[in-house]
């Protein structure tokens, strides 16, 4: 049984950026959280926290590569993920007052839409954000915990075997040697472990924001198109609309073309505001992935379980990225088709202009535009040939 925050039930706008909310106030990120002296701090903490693992990762990866590339690529392949959720934190900084305002001004524009049939879209996209958003949090947190809980298995079983203790890190990082040692090692380990929750709430984080706004617009788009549709029905085509009547329909079709272009102004402001995240994001996945399947070549044991774990949840993420782009893609199309099979035809020559304008205007789909490429179900499909490509080079050459 799912648990209630997760079902239809839930109320409604505590649906709103639920996971993301959850997880960026943890670390003292998320952008209507009250900058408290206390919570700058925090937030300033946990950016030290992760970008000296970043440091420590990476000059750990780089010293093991003419040593042992296997343990090379152990520390690497992480490095990737931690150095990308550093990029996700900074920018969730740098553009917080945007995000609070783009949260703020999408929140005002759902609770607009209030008929029973609206509701029913509010539920179904704000219950599935929610959703999707957990399962990344899941994913996210079972890849950091596996990290901690191979290390754990792999000391338990030396010392079985009555070898002694490896004061190793979860993740393979370069520290001074005090720090790898009685008493400071646990608070070593435990800060490492913490690391590792800080990238997987960074990038639950900002993934939750992207496709929270994408099915969010993708709900304004189907309210947009089924008011277009009620507005444009004629009961009886043989018989004209009065002046008063299409003095009226003019009036309201303008509302509802300036609603489209609000639509498409904040589509476009958060392509600015997303714009290093998902480009940063997709470069770093395929890579990602393939260095994840030559660890799985690599390693045995519970590395596979860490590294298949690991591949699963950048997937999961690529799937987010990509479903919320094709959603909005969807909504436009819709918008665009259902606009064009109303009665258009039966009302006076400005209407008839104005929709037709507004079939024009939905038929050039909106997208979170993104250097090179836009997030879509057929970007996903490009991405898992490179993947593929990458793939068979690695057998190749193992």
């Amino acid at each position: 049984m799912l648990p209630r925050f997760l079902t239809a039930s839930y109320p409604m706008e505590r649906h709103y950026f639920a996971v993301p909310k959850f997880a960026l106030s943890l670390i003292g990120f998320y952008p209507e959280q009250k900058r408290t002296l206390l919570v700058k701090l925090w937030s300033f903490f946990n950016f030290f926290i992760l970008t000296y693992g970043c440091y420590a990762e990476a000059y750990y990866g780089i010293h093991y590569i003419p040593i042992n590339i296997a343990t090379a690529l152990d520390a690497l392949c992480p490095v990737a993920s931690s150095i990308l959720s550093l990029v996700k934190m900074v920018a969730i900084w740098w553009y917080r007052d945007e995000l609070k305002s783009l949260i703020e001004r999408v929140r005002f524009l759902t609770e607009q839409q209030r008929s029973k049939r609206k509701l029913g879209y509010k539920m179904r996209f704000y219950t599935l954000a929610t959703r999707l958003t957990f399962l990344l949090l899941c994913c996210g947190f079972s890849t950091s915990t596996s990290y901690s809980v191979r290390h754990l298995m792999d000391n338990i079983l030396r010392r079985a075997h009555g070898k002694d203790w490896v004061y190793e890190t979860p993740f393979k990082m370069i520290f001074p040697d005090p720090l790898l040692r009685l008493p400071l090692y646990p608070l070593t380990y435990i800060l490492v472990h913490w690391h590792g929750y800080i990238t997987v709430v960074c990038f639950v984080g900002a993934d939750g924001f992207f496709l929270g706004f994408c099915l969010y617009f993708t709900v304004l788009l189907l309210c947009l198109r089924d008011d277009v549709g009620d507005l444009l029905e004629v009961e009886d085509i043989e018989r004209s609309p009065s002046e008063e009547q299409e003095a009226r329909i003019v009036r309201e079709m303008e509302k509802l073309v300036d609603r489209h272009n609000e639509v498409a102004e904040l589509t476009e402001r958060l392509s600015g505001v997303m714009v290093e995240i998902t480009l940063a994001h997709f470069v770093t996945s395929s890579l990602i992935i393939g260095t994840s399947v030559v660890d799985i070549l690599l390693f045995s044991g519970l590395g596979i379980i860490v590294y298949v774990v690991y591949t699963c949840a950048v997937g999961v993420e690529i799937f987010l990225y990509c479903l919320g782009g094709s959603h909005i893609m969807e909504a436009c199309s819709d918008l665009a088709r259902y606009t064009f099979a109303s009665h258009w035809y039966g009302h006076s020559v400005r209407v008839q202009k104005m929709t037709l304008l507004m079939v024009a205007r939905a038929q050039k789909v909106l997208t979170i535009k993104i250097p090179f490429f836009s997030p879509s179900l057929e970007t996903l499909t490009s991405i898992l040939r490179f993947t593929g490509s990458l793939i068979a080079l690695a057998k190749s050459v193992i």
